[in-house]
């Protein structure tokens, strides 16, 4: 039951990030107020709007630390992962860090699972 769970966990930690990575790059995440005829405004921006294209590359970085433990599925890629990803929400905590901790979240409960355990091979059989 634990690996199956480990890798769902992650796969979610994953869909997570991605969503993450969408909401920071595409929402409206970005407030300026200035004066306007006399009359303080308020206007909303994306970060895509104010970095361009750039902050694609930014927020795909969490997106492929995420996707490594789906496609190793092995308990120290989930680690890594899981640091990695941690590491990135501390630096970016001011811009985009924020939005990648649920998937950050996700990543450390799915690395604290165990990994399973090895099958020993069947024993030959003796002939008759």
């Amino acid at each position: 039951m634990g690996p199956v769970k480990a890798n769902r966990l992650a796969v979610a930690a994953f869909v997570t990030a991605s969503v993450g990575a969408l909401v920071a790059a595409f929402a409206p995440t970005y407030t300026g107020c200035g004066p306007s005829s006399g009359v303080e405004v308020c206007s909303h921006t994306t970060g895509f709007a104010v970095n361009g294209s750039w902050i694609l590359v930014v927020v795909s970085v969490p997106v492929l630390v995420a996707l490594v433990p789906v496609l190793i599925r092995r308990r120290p890629a989930r680690i890594v992962a899981a640091v990695l990803l941690w590491i990135g929400c501390a630096l970016g905590m001011l811009s985009i860090g924020m939005f990648f901790i649920p998937a950050a979240i996700l990543m450390t409960i799915a690395a604290a699972q165990p990994s399973p355990t090895p099958v020993p091979p069947m024993p030959p059989i003796p002939a008759a």
